[in-house]
């Protein structure tokens, strides 16, 4: 091995219950901030699912922690048959889903409860083996540093909150503006996988340690139309208006607002930390669209191929502007 190969990032998963395999990515471009700066436990076990949640547009109607586990359960049985429909849940999205590895993102609707699921699932080997998940998943591996579908994951309700807050103060955006409610939830006795990290930010060894299956349940948003269009030029530039106001804390693409059928107002339905997913770090706004996709195509062009041996020998912090 090269002297200078020793200097390099090097990310290491494990089972954290045994002394498992271990499996190994070493890359330049890994970051600390995105890879072991994400997952913050009390935060996530405080946002677990309640017990009993009502129905969003009609109080008078509820369903209990209880039913909603037992159908997420005999779904996790379905998966691991690698079976390609599921009894209780109708698929939304598994374009980021490998059903014969069992694992990814998959967003499915309740079938007798007006709520979403989207479910995460990672194993050690996947974790390190981020080129064979898809041409999306391989993009924001090289542009954030290293993270993933599975790490964003943990973004999305602290960031809703944030969100939220944002928009509550707004006397503009608190009229047009709604969002889901969302809650973390994981299975019984869920294996937790180990990442231990080596030349990330010039420390000796990181480490953290993060459910490898776990889901968001959110409210169903019952739509006047299916998405905004991208064509429709005043949806683009609301949509971009709303982003630059929050500061880009969610992603501006006009596939992540829903029209709300009950309240007449544009939902936010994606609220993953767009900072954390890009490595913008100190970006406010965007002119437009056109400048979004500009400026991502340069900060991945960058950080894949364009670093100097100066710049990369410099420690992983992951502090993109």
């Amino acid at each position: 091995m090269r002297k200078e190969n020793s200097k390099k990032p090097l990310l290491q998963a494990r089972w954290a219950s045994d002394n498992s395999k271990s499996y190994f990515l070493r890359e330049w471009i890994l970051k600390k901030d995105p890879i072991f700066n994400t997952f913050d436990k009390d935060f996530f076990y405080k946002n677990t699912i309640p017990n009993k949640i009502t129905y969003r547009n009609n109080k008078t109607k509820y369903v209990t922690k209880n039913k909603l586990e037992k159908k997420i359960e005999h779904l996790l049985k379905e998966i691991e048959k690698r079976k390609r429909q599921y009894t209780h849940f109708t698929i939304i999205k598994k374009r980021d889903f490998k059903r014969r590895r069992k694992c990814g993102l998959l967003i499915l609707k309740f079938n007798d409860y007006p709520l979403v699921l989207k479910l995460f699932i990672e194993k050690p080997n996947n974790f390190v083996s981020p080129y064979f998940k898809g041409l999306n998943p391989f993009f924001i591996h090289g542009l954030s540093g290293g993270i993933n579908r599975h790490l964003l994951g943990f973004t999305r309700i602290k960031n809703l909150q944030d969100i939220k807050s944002a928009i509550e103060s707004s006397p503009k955006w608190s009229k047009l503006i709604t969002t889901p409610r969302k809650w973390y939830w994981t299975p019984k006795d869920c294996k937790e996988i180990e990442l231990i990290g080596k030349n990330f930010a010039g420390a000796k060894e990181l480490r953290t340690v993060i459910p490898s299956t776990y889901c968001i349940i959110a409210d169903e948003i019952k739509i006047k139309n299916k998405k905004f269009s991208t064509f429709d030029k005043n949806a683009r530039e609301t949509c971009m208006s709303l982003c630059n106001f929050l500061e880009l804390r969610m992603d501006p693409g006009v596939g992540n607002f829903l029209l709300e059928e009950e309240t007449n107002k544009i939902a936010l339905i994606d609220t993953e930390h767009f900072p954390s997913l890009t490595g913008f770090k100190n970006r406010k706004k965007f002119s437009g669209h056109l400048s979004e996709y500009f400026n991502i195509g340069i900060r991945y062009l960058d950080n894949m191929f364009l670093q100097s041996k100066r710049d990369r020998l410099k420690p992983s912090l992951g502090h993109i502007t």
